[in-house]
């Protein structure tokens, strides 16, 4: 009874695991790509997927192979001893002779004296034999075929998915920094932050590195991960044949708000793209309303314009996010809130509430300033 409940508990806790894994948007999946380098990606990773499943089936059988046989000769055994001696039943335990009794000679016994049997001595070679060539097969030549195969399609994807230059491309700047995204267009004369926008079914190139310390840029459905090193600039080249709006993550431990380093992806079709482009290229909206008025002097002069660029002002610091378009993006602290006045009121009185570790202080204002600045925030489009 307890086996059942053990194996019935085991039974549940797979199925739960499996299941985890399940869901019914797989936009963050590498196993969904939207790119030809994540499919490269995505064979590669269905090949080791597939190759393991098949060892691990092999080691089962192997594992089964002789413990089926063990069992088999168990079976067998009392058989092959009654069919050689005459007797099915055992010799009665009475019927053994103590340590220093006399016992008579073996001619004037009434039972044949046990002799090796020699099949089992057969069978011991035959298992011996079957031994050495599953250590060969199994142990040496199966890994190495398996391993040879792995690295030549580990060396093929590697070329199919390497940065090479291409006409056309697309040229993106991106800094990773504690702990968001600063992202430059220098051909466009763009600089945004945490969210990357592309047009579908063009080359791009992504030149990344680091303000601090090291960081790894990864957007799973686009291509694989690539660190971001201080001192050194490295090149990350996809092109997206899917439009949407794809997650991404800093993939190498940076500090206490690594989980929180989120970056979109926005693949656009080509006309919405130059669209984006056309507003992005604009200075920030001017104020339109006395609350709107009074929220930019609130912004300037609250210290906020210290650290933040809003293009057209006198704010044009580069040590936090680029705020000129913020109203126009879909998030908030590297990703991690929705673009609303209510999650923007949070990260502006209380950043280290929102995300740990965040270098932004607190802004103490009184609840006019406070919306006046939040109106001014919301017409940045």
């Amino acid at each position: 009874m307890r086996r059942v409940v053990v194996i019935r508990q085991a039974t549940v806790a797979a199925a739960a695991v499996l299941l985890a894994g399940c869901g019914p948007d797989p936009r963050d999946s590498v196993t969904d790509p939207a790119s030809p380098q994540a499919a490269h990606i995505d064979a590669l990773w269905t090949l080791i997927l597939w190759l393991g499943t098949a060892v691990w089936i092999g080691v089962m059988v192997l594992l089964a192979v002789p413990l089926l046989r063990s069992r088999r000769r168990r079976r067998e055994r009392p058989a092959a001893h009654a069919a050689s001696t005459g007797r099915s039943d055992p010799v009665p335990a009475e019927a053994t002779p103590s340590p220093g009794a006399a016992t008579a000679p073996a001619a004037e016994l009434d039972e044949p004296l046990a002799v090796a049997d020699p099949r089992e001595h057969l069978d011991a070679q035959t298992d011996q034999r079957v031994r050495s060539r599953l250590l060969w097969l199994g142990g040496i030549v199966v890994p190495a075929v398996i391993l040879l195969v792995l690295l030549v399609a580990a060396g093929r994807v590697g070329g199919l998915t390497a940065h090479v230059e291409r006409a056309g491309e697309l040229e993106i700047e991106v800094v990773g920094h504690m702990f968001w995204w600063e992202v430059h267009y220098p051909e466009l004369g763009i600089t945004t932050a945490n969210e990357i926008h592309v047009p579908v079914d063009r080359p791009v190139r992504l030149n990344l590195t680091t303000d601090d310390v090291i960081h790894s840029f990864w957007i799973p459905r686009v291509h694989g991960k690539i660190d971001m090193i201080p001192g050194r600039e490295n090149q990350l080249t996809f092109e997206p044949t899917t439009t949407g709006r794809f997650r991404g993550q800093c993939a190498e431990y940076c500090g206490i708000a690594h989980a929180q380093m989120v970056a979109f992806l926005e693949v656009q079709e080509p006309d919405e793209f130059d669209a984006w482009v056309d507003q992005q290229q604009r200075d920030a909206v001017e104020p339109e309303t006395e609350s709107q008025l009074e929220g930019q002097r609130v912004f300037l002069d609250a210290g906020c314009a210290a650290c933040h660029t809003v293009a057209g002002t006198e704010a044009v610091a580069g040590v936090g996010p680029d705020l000129t378009n913020l109203a126009s993006r879909g998030s908030l602290a590297a990703g991690i809130r929705p673009n609303t006045r209510d999650d923007l009121r949070e990260l502006i009185i209380d950043p280290w509430g929102v995300k740990p570790g965040n270098p932004m202080p607190p802004t103490i204002l009184d609840d006019d300033e406070l919306e006046a600045l939040l109106d001014y925030l919301e017409a940045l489009e």
